[in-house]
């Protein structure tokens, strides 16, 4: 999204004020992305549309660009020779591991009727969610109102499970998280929210949903934008200290286990230095996050989970073989 709207390329930043290029992601050590495809809601639907296409089309372009550094994930066996892949000449000069991608598709209200899903499957995409903030044909999500799943969505939520396509409930009002947990037995995560109970905006998730997206074996991404982590807070005030974001994180791991916290930081959307919390600049000083919790006393393997290693357990039993 970053790169289509300032028209700059992954591995230039050019001039603008960014936290991701590909040589940021290699020197942070990344080995897998979640890679959204989203576009404002400020648009006309059609205008919408041909941006969400020339987003794929940028995924697909990078992919052949980079070809060593950038590998599409779409199944187990391709996780799998992720994993096994050697290193690579990295930007810097350094060798670098290659950088898995999983699309993601963050809310499908563009999608004309549930028999759609299989078609932006077929292209790639693993994990979507049914909306974004509003109410849209299939679902109510956060800021809208106290609607759930339409009839079309309890539709959409068997397309889901007939493909193999990860839920993703991130955006999901309370009542729809509510009606997926008791319609939908297929892998489900929340791939960027934090605690309610520690900033109490709506996008955050409640503690009984954090229980049961730990005892479905799903993951809660830990997402980095400052009202998520302090409430109230505006655009203007001051950045939150780097403790408060970890806070999160350990309530989270509290409520869910351990196996079931990640990053999930949003950083390639309208993320910047000034709306995050203090010390996190760019992509690569995530390694803060993790050198945070070994402070506060986590073992290497909790430390390791946080960092990837619990996203990628959760990809190895949910995409498709």
């Amino acid at each position: 999204m970053h790169c289509q709207v300032h028209r700059r390329d992954l591995v230039d930043p050019g001039g603008k004020s960014c936290m991701i290029t590909l040589g940021w992601l290699q020197q942070a050590g990344v080995r897998l992305i979640c890679a959204t495809l989203f576009v404002e809601h400020e648009h006309p639907s059609e205008v919408r549309l041909r941006m969400l296409n020339e987003q794929y089309q940028m995924y697909r372009m990078w992919l052949g660009q980079y070809p060593q550094e950038l590998r599409l994930v779409t199944s187990r066996r391709e996780l799998a020779e992720l994993a096994a892949a050697p290193d690579v000449p990295g930007r810097d000069g350094q060798p670098a591991k290659p950088i898995g991608i999983v699309l993601l598709m963050e809310g499908l209200d563009l999608l004309a009727g549930p028999s759609e899903l299989s078609s932006w499957f077929s292209r790639g995409v693993r994990m979507a969610g049914l909306t974004w903030n509003g109410r849209n044909r299939y679902a109510s999500g956060t800021f809208s109102d106290g609607g759930g799943l339409t009839q079309l969505g309890f539709e959409l939520l068997r397309e889901y499970e007939q493909l193999g396509m990860i839920l993703d409930l991130a955006h999901l009002n309370d009542q729809g998280i509510s009606d997926v947990l008791e319609n939908f037995r297929s892998p489900l995560c929340s791939t960027h929210a934090n605690a309610r109970e520690l900033a109490g905006i709506e996008r955050n998730l409640q503690d009984w949903q954090i229980r049961e997206i730990g005892e479905r074996r799903g993951v809660v991404g830990h997402v980095l934008l400052a009202p998520f982590i302090v409430q109230p807070w505006h655009t203007g005030d001051p950045q939150p200290p780097l403790s408060r974001a970890l806070d999160h994180i350990e309530y989270v791991t509290e409520l869910a286990g351990a196996a079931h916290i990640g990053i999930g930081s949003d950083l390639d959307g309208g993320l910047t230095v000034e709306n995050t919390p203090e010390g996190i600049n760019d992509v690569r000083d995530l390694q803060k996050l993790a050198d945070g919790l070994a402070a506060r006393g986590w073992s290497p393997e909790r430390v390791a989970g946080f960092s990837g290693a619990n996203w990628w357990s959760f990809l190895e039993r949910s995409l498709p073989r």
